[in-house]
């Protein structure tokens, strides 16, 4: 049996690293961080302490996944030989990988590179060539089982009719990608905006995105500080950051599903005020607490994550803390706190929370006393609710040490919306004996 045209059905989701893309639910931003010292936007980096500064800053501004680089795509640029691209972007890769808490993507055409990224701990392949230079990249991917993003590149092409030309492209690089063995839900799809498209043409794909909905894969929109923008509003940076701005809300309501841009900050916002108009749904930020001291504690707190990530996208997992419990003499709990995005309402949330605990077999218990599972919702946004069944912020969070140093690690500058001091802040503050023990042995994966 022949796999089916791409267009006969979409994916849903999609696994990167530890990280689950729900497609559709919300628009998801990667950070672009090049390493290569002539980068077209000038935002080449050559230092890994740089390079990690900026992609953890990106991290805390809402990045979903870091796409690095060593090799300029401006037209024109000059090729750079494998041993030098490798040389660019592998330390900051290794020291990636193992610190940043959202997957880390490769942005190259190249097989070697490629292959040593994954082996070094990326999760993604995002192949502006659309496995035209090394078709192996294909069978790469399919062996990895990681997702790759190909792209419709025209250059070196006369195209005249630009729409059809992405659409058949793109028809042919994902039966391409079938055929090689790539599951569906891993071909992520890119218009290929500036490559080998005049401005006209750029400007016509970009108001027909909607369009390759047709090809029935995730979107990816590439538009930030390109020339496209300029050309109409001017090269200072506050323009091209107002002109990626338009573009990217123009994007997303004709059906992006992932922005790559390097202004994260100010793209996570246009994102979120986007996605509340198009989806109709305002999607939530949320810290949920989880801790566990009963049975196999590293299965429930596993069970529990998986179990939530059935109605919200996980987007960080802390590290597993083992902590000192409060009050009567018990064994020690596993802590940690994820970070999610969500369509519901808190009061729904808290009821989503409660059934999993139950699923997973939370007996009642008196309080502070030990547990299989439990969930806290931390934060929801910025808000501050007090109801009789409902206080968000936890009312004891700023007290409890297992809970700072895990959010300390997720969100260090994330602010308490009543107390107006971060996580990073408050931490610093605690006076606590309790002890807290990072676990740097085990893992929760999704």
């Amino acid at each position: 049996m022949t796999e089916p045209r791409a267009s006969e059905s979409k994916p849903g989701i999609t696994r990167c690293g530890k990280s689950v893309f729900h497609w559709g639910t919300r628009t998801y931003v990667m950070g672009i961080l090049n390493l290569s010292p002539d980068s077209f936007s000038g935002d080449g980096l050559r230092s890994v302490d740089d390079a990690m500064l900026k992609a953890q800053r990106m991290v805390e501004e809402g990045a979903d996944i870091i796409d690095v680089g060593g090799e300029s795509t401006r037209p024109g640029a000059d090729p750079v030989m494998v041993e030098e691209e490798l040389k660019r972007v592998m330390p900051f890769i290794r020291k990636a990988a193992k610190v940043l808490k959202v997957p880390v993507s490769i942005d190259t055409y190249k097989l070697e590179v490629a292959r040593q990224a994954l082996d070094a701990g990326a999760a993604m392949i995002n192949d502006v060539w659309g496995m035209q230079k090394e078709t192996g990249l294909a069978d790469l991917a399919a062996e990895r089982k990681v997702p790759i993003a190909l792209t419709s590149n025209q250059r070196g092409q006369i195209v005249e009719d630009i729409v059809p030309a992405v659409l058949a492209s793109l028809h042919n690089l994902v039966d391409a990608a079938l055929e090689a063995g790539i599951a569906r839900e891993n071909i992520i799809i890119d218009p290929g905006i500036g490559f080998g498209k005049t401005q006209e043409q750029n400007l016509e794909l970009l108001n027909r995105l909607d369009e390759l909905k047709a090809v029935k894969c995730p979107i990816l929109l590439g538009t930030s500080r390109k020339s496209v923008i300029f050309n109409v509003v001017g090269n200072e940076a506050e323009a091209r950051l107002i002109g990626t701005a338009a573009s990217v809300a123009i994007g997303i309501g004709k059906g992006a599903d992932i922005v790559r841009v390097h202004d994260v900050k100010q793209i996570k916002m246009i994102a979120k005020m986007s996605d509340a108009i198009v989806r109709g749904v305002e999607v939530a930020e949320v810290y949920i607490g989880i801790g566990s001291n009963l049975g196999d504690k590293t299965a429930n707190i596993s069970k529990s994550v998986q179990m939530l990530s059935e109605f919200a996208t996980i987007c960080q997992i802390s590290s597993l803390y083992e902590t000192e419990p409060e009050g009567q003499k018990q064994p020690d709990f596993l802590n940690c706190v994820i970070k999610a995005e969500v369509g519901a309402g808190p009061v729904e949330l808290l009821g989503i929370l409660k059934d999993i605990e139950k699923r997973i077999g939370r007996e009642p218990a008196p309080r502070n006393g030990p547990r299989t599972i439990d969930l806290d919702l931390l934060f929801y946004n910025n808000q501050a609710i007090n109801t009789p069944d409902l206080i968000v912020p936890h009312p004891r969070l700023h007290e409890r040490v297992f809970v700072l140093v895990p959010m300390a690690e997720v969100a260090p500058s994330f602010f308490h919306p009543t107390l107006r001091k971060s996580m990073r802040q408050l931490l610093a503050e605690l006076n606590s004996t309790c002890r807290v023990n990072k676990c740097p042995d085990l893992t929760i994966d999704l």
